[in-house]
């Protein structure tokens, strides 16, 4: 994105010296500086020598004002740094006061740093803050600090530097006003766009408060919300409270909370956005939406800020699996081919499940997608093909192409199909992988078990709870307990490790009490365990192998890979 910005470092009092005012809107933060900020701020100023202290930057959008208005600068970053200088310059005039000031230097503050006049010579405030501050800071400027509560962080600046103050001499606080005014430099940067200062500010600010890719989407939608409805209309309300709801009930309870945006608009049918939405993309495209897209579709912002929140509670049941749009044992079957593809580590899917939940009033269309996604993931897992970009591209175009058909599951499928590693490959990646002790891994030989072992007739139990049981332990060429398997097995101890130990030849599941009974016994031993499993692949490894060596490990992950072809298919239910 091109920026147009006119930056330039000033002092102090050329800051306040601009014939304008800067104003802190309601989509900023209120302020949020402390005690270790002010008594940095109070160090860095009381230890300028000869040299010059640079602040730091403040990034503003500047609107020309009206016929003898002055110009006002909407401060994006910075507030906290003007706002403190401002309570700074009140604090000394209140002990100018205290001092008797016969230079009138209090008056002096009050005209050149606290106010400006405009043409008309009506007098306002240099500096006005957001509705969440803004009634403190005026009656602070106005002498009125008892009408604050006590717990307002600008009257405990206010109160610190006061405190600070309160044993200078008017000539100690001139030197004072003269570092302040004349050595703290800061940078000031003009934008001619909110969107060109919101991302300069992403890039510029290294103090430790960066606003993240919501944060900055957050200002530009309640920005845009301000100039379309006024910052005291009920719709901005509405809007700023809806965003709120989704901090607290979506951002705050997952570890990726970006996915939830990136996800909601790639799944949308209106406004279309075809293609990747990456994180960093995010924010430049959902300005865009917020700013051109949304009036192109005749969708106001209250109305897309409430389909945001509605679709976040399909969200988080997807991520929870407890979607209940179906009712009763229908929405028992999503929820169970949710958890698959959660346990997959399938996320990126959720773009397209979102849009298939949205779609779909029969939840066997909605369980076919979901069947199809398992197949494409598994697919996709087990080859170790590329993330995230890719995935989310794919997931996009079927949101975008797919529902537009008179046979959208179709659609999916064939598109699924086409992305997905065809069956000779999958059989040969599925037999060499290595599956690790993960979720994924627990998924793959669960399937096995229930769709081709048991079909469907084994015993319930929890998958999370079951161990994954090495057949050739783990440690099986390292430790001495294994002796009996260095010599079965015949190989070196890396060739074993990297060729064989985590084989899907290699891997059944058992009962915990089993496996710990089994896990350091040669395996004619093992098999004694195995009887008692009520696993039918580990009772078929049992009854149908005398021993377990490499090969063995070769011809069953091989034998498994052609049964994972037939699970993992892509054909259609009848």
């Amino acid at each position: 994105m091109s920026m147009n910005i006119d930056a330039t470092e000033s002092t102090v009092q050329g800051v306040f010296a601009d014939k304008s005012t800067y104003s802190v809107p309601d989509y900023q933060r209120p302020y949020s500086w402390e005690n270790d900020q002010w008594a940095d701020f109070w160090t860095d100023l009381n230890t300028i020598q000869n040299d010059t202290h640079f602040l730091g930057s403040i990034v503003l959008i500047k609107h020309d004002g009206g016929f003898n208005q002055l110009a006002e600068l909407e401060v994006v970053d910075g507030q906290q740094r003007l706002t403190t200088i401002s309570l700074l310059f009140c604090a000394m005039q209140s002990q100018y006061e205290e001092l008797g000031d016969p230079d009138g230097i209090s008056e002096l503050i009050n005209d050149e740093y606290l106010h400006e006049r405009d043409d008309s010579n009506t007098k306002q405030p240099k500096l006005s803050l957001s509705r969440y501050d803004g009634d403190d800071y005026e009656h602070i400027l106005e002498g009125r600090e008892n009408a604050v509560d006590d717990g307002s962080r600008l009257l405990r600046a206010l109160r610190y530097f006061e405190e600070k103050l309160s044993n200078h001499t008017a000539d100690e606080l001139d030197e004072l006003r003269a570092h302040l005014t004349k050595q703290m430099t800061i940078v000031v940067v003009e934008c001619d766009t909110p969107g060109s200062a919101f991302r300069l500010f992403e890039t510029l600010n290294n103090r430790g408060m960066e606003l993240s890719s919501i944060d900055l989407m957050k200002n530009s939608l309640l920005q845009t919300a301000t100039y379309k409805y006024g910052s005291d209309s009920e719709e901005y309300e509405h809007v700023r409270n809806q965003w709120e709801f989704l901090l607290q009930n979506v951002v705050h309870q997952i570890d990726h909370p970006n996915r939830f945006f990136r996800h909601f608009i790639m799944s949308r049918e209106e406004p279309d956005y075809e293609g990747n939405v990456s994180p960093r993309k995010l924010y430049d495209i959902f300005n865009e939406i917020i700013d051109v897209d949304l009036s192109d579709v005749g969708i106001s912002i209250d109305e897309y800020v409430d389909e945001m929140v509605d679709i976040s509670d399909t969200y988080m049941g997807i991520i929870d699996a407890s979607i209940d749009t179906y009712g009763g044992k229908q929405s028992k079957k999503v929820n169970s081919r949710l958890r698959n593809l959660n346990d997959i580590g399938a996320s990126h899917s959720r773009t397209l499940i979102l849009r298939s939940i949205e779609e779909f009033d029969e939840s066997t269309k909605t369980i076919e997608v979901l069947r199809l996604l398992e197949s494409f993931m598994t697919r996709w897992r087990v080859a170790d093909l590329t993330t995230g970009a890719s995935l989310d591209r794919i997931f996009s175009e079927l949101c975008s192409n797919a529902f537009k058909k008179s046979d959208p599951i179709s659609a999916i499928r064939q598109r699924l199909k086409e992305e997905a590693p065809g069956d000779d490959e999958f059989k040969a990646k599925f037999a060499s992988s290595e599956f690790k002790q993960n979720s994924m891994t627990r998924y793959v030989l669960d399937t096995l078990e229930r769709e081709y072992y048991s079909t469907g007739g084994g015993k319930t139990y929890d998958r999370a709870s079951v161990d994954i049981e090495h057949i050739a332990p783990q440690a099986a060429m390292s430790a001495d307990k294994y002796s009996s398997w260095k010599e079965l097995l015949d190989i070196g101890e890396a060739e074993y490790k990297n060729q064989y130990r985590n084989r899907i030849g290699n891997l059944t599941l058992l009962e915990e009490s089993l496996n710990e009974e089994a896990s350091a016994n040669p395996f004619q031993q093992k098999k004694d365990q195995y009887r008692l499993s009520d696993f039918q692949m580990t009772e078929y490894v049992r009854s149908n192998y005398s021993d377990w060596n490499t090969d063995t490990i070769e011809r069953r992950s091989k034998e498994l890979g052609e049964t994972a072809v037939d699970i993992w298919n892509f054909e259609l239910m009848d």
